[in-house]
């Protein structure tokens, strides 16, 4: 199959928020031109395409379109949630309906008494939000909830939940401007400035939101499909040779010290109903974490145990952390080829990073561990990342200014 090498992999001016993958922002998203370019030259139409750490889903979006069948998974609710409705089209006239009622029930809320306002329990809510934003946005969510039958109209009640969790966002105290990705508060007179309009806020993403359903909706086939779960990719919910390809960004490393995606979600993930107990154990699962025990050195490739020893002499606690995480990944990658077909492509799009002031070389650690594991290394390419949120240095070290993009296959 053709791979395009000669053509660059940056797509520095490419549109990547065409249709559904701008319906809500979502951290590290895998640029689909990628994904599509990757589906493209190493799968054919009515292939079962695999992310298991799909995200919001840019991965499953492309997959559709080109007219794969798909499946993702992730640890994130949100994530999962997000995915769902950008990969599920829906019946414009009957969307735009629902849409008409809830904003007729809204508008009747807007009166309502206080002590009928339920709020959820967000530690810091005087923080995050202003006290009026917050009776707003509890107004909205109680007439979402009574307007959309979520039992027999799940999928639209999901899409009214995506830009419900939008508008808790834009309608937040969050520095957006700053980075919408990396979490802080308003301070100052940028805080006393701020006074978003929920209600504005919701209609506006309803709009834009249907527009963007209806977009993504006349693109796909009608024979395909996708399904999103929430799962594990160290230990993921599908059969032996199940999948055809998998196209996948996985993390760069610990959520405490690379992209914190449970940090990120957690605003949202308050409104839709999670308690703290709930995202402290997502926040645990995730890679790197604390749920399984790490693998001895001595069962890592020796790049990766030289690698480890040169971290070790300078942090002792970074290098375990970093040995949790690449245990979790070695998982990762062993399900990645438990679950793909003979002669299937696994193409992974990573960053490399830095751990206590050492280089680490994410793509070559995937290589190394890939062929341990029995998954051929077919060839890599790098890419510029053009609009950069993570800092590009760290200890005077290069971060994560390129991606790589290995391409293994399972012989």
């Amino acid at each position: 199959m053709a791979t395009g090498a000669e053509e660059s992999w940056d797509y520095s001016e490419a549109d990547t928020q065409q249709h559904v993958h701008g319906i809500h922002i979502y951290p590290a998203r895998m640029i689909p031109q990628i994904a599509n370019r990757l589906i493209r030259n190493f799968s054919k139409p009515g292939d079962l395409v695999l992310d298991p750490f799909c995200g919001s889903g840019s991965v499953l979006v492309e997959a559709l379109v080109l007219g794969r069948n798909a499946i993702g998974i992730d640890i994130n609710p949100l994530a999962c949630l997000i995915a769902k409705v950008k990969t599920t089209p829906l019946n414009i006239e009957k969307l735009k309906s629902l849409v008409q009622r809830v904003l007729e029930n809204l508008s009747k809320k807007g009166f309502m008494n206080d002590d009928k306002i339920h709020l959820p329990a967000i530690p810091s809510a005087s923080h995050w939000f202003k006290p009026n934003v917050l009776r707003a946005l509890a107004i909205i969510k109680s007439a979402i909830d009574e307007t959309i039958n979520k039992d027999l109209e799940q999928e639209y009640y999901d899409f009214f939940r995506v830009c419900f969790s939008m508008t808790v966002r834009r309608s937040s105290n969050i520095a957006s401007s700053d980075n919408p990705y990396f979490i802080r508060a308003l301070t100052g007179e940028k805080l006393r400035k701020h006074n978003p309009d929920p209600f504005k806020i919701f209609n506006e993403q309803l709009k834009e939101g249907v527009k963007r359903i209806e977009e993504f909706s006349k693109l796909i086939p009608n024979n395909v499909k996708a399904k999103v779960l929430l799962g594990d990719a160290r230990s993921l919910p599908l059969n032996d040779e199940e999948a055809d390809i998998v196209v996948t960004s996985p993390p760069y490393g610990e959520e405490s010290h690379t992209m914190s995606y449970t940090r990120f979600a957690k605003l949202s993930l308050y409104w839709l109903g999670y308690t703290s107990r709930q995202i402290k154990e997502i926040e645990k699962c995730s890679l790197g974490g604390t749920k399984f025990e790490p693998y001895s050195l001595s069962e890592f490739p020796e790049f990766i145990q030289k690698l480890y020893e040169k971290v070790r002499n300078k942090n002792k606690k970074r290098a375990t952390e970093m040995l949790y995480f690449l245990s979790d990944y070695a998982r990762s990658l062993k399900e990645i080829k438990r679950v793909l077909v003979k002669g299937g492509y696994a193409c992974v799009v990573i960053g490399d990073r830095s751990v206590a002031g050492i280089p680490i070389p994410n793509g070559l650690i995937t290589v190394h561990i890939g062929e341990q594991i029995g998954l051929k290394h077919m060839q890599s390419f790098t890419r510029t990342i053009p609009k950069k949120v993570l800092p590009r240095r760290d200890y005077k070290v290069e971060l994560i200014n390129k991606e790589n993009i290995v391409i293994l296959k399972k012989e």
